[in-house]
């Protein structure tokens, strides 16, 4: 799925090309003896559940062999979607992954590996609804959902734009 992936987007094209190797590894969530219920997250970022976590690693592991980046995924929520989701999934942490460029060359570390660095999310949430709820228009938490909205709403939130045209079409 990953080579899959790397193959069919533009994006991922110069890490397919640079030879960058991964490894997928799942993280499983601490079960209940008794009841086999999960009683914690398999993974946690900033302290909040992940479902997958994309990471470098580092100069020392490579150069003992180790692949360039690792991905880690909730091996507790994979079986439970679909290949759609688990596409989307694994296209998003592998999308973190980019080489390290200066004046338009790729960089390399001692072992002649591609270096890397981890791109950021376009987009990071941290909100109280409480916040939101007391301040309104004046909490940060409304003023970004508005710039999201303005900006890239289409994209997060497309059936904002299709239930307004539904709406119209009735009236």
């Amino acid at each position: 799925m990953a080579q899959s992936l790397l193959r069919e987007f533009e994006s991922h094209l110069p890490i397919l090309e640079s030879g960058v190797t991964f490894s997928l590894l799942f993280a499983f969530g601490d079960r209940d003896e008794d009841t086999g219920e999960l009683t914690s997250d398999a993974l946690t970022l900033h302290g909040q559940r992940a479902l997958g976590i994309a990471r470098k690693v580092s100069e020392k592991d490579r150069v003992k062999g180790l692949p360039d980046a690792e991905i880690l995924l909730d091996g507790d929520y994979w079986p439970t979607v679909d290949e759609e989701k688990q596409r989307a999934l694994l296209d998003h942490e592998m999308h973190h992954i980019s080489l390290k460029v200066s004046k338009g060359q790729i960089q390399h570390d001692c072992a002649g590996r591609p270096k890397l660095k981890l791109r950021k999310h376009d987009v990071e949430i941290g909100w109280f609804k409480c916040i939101a709820e007391r301040h309104g228009a004046a909490s940060i938490e409304r003023q970004q959902a508005q710039h999201i909205l303005d900006s890239c709403g289409q994209y997060f939130w497309p059936q904002i734009g299709n239930a307004e045209a539904a709406l119209s079409k009735r009236r």
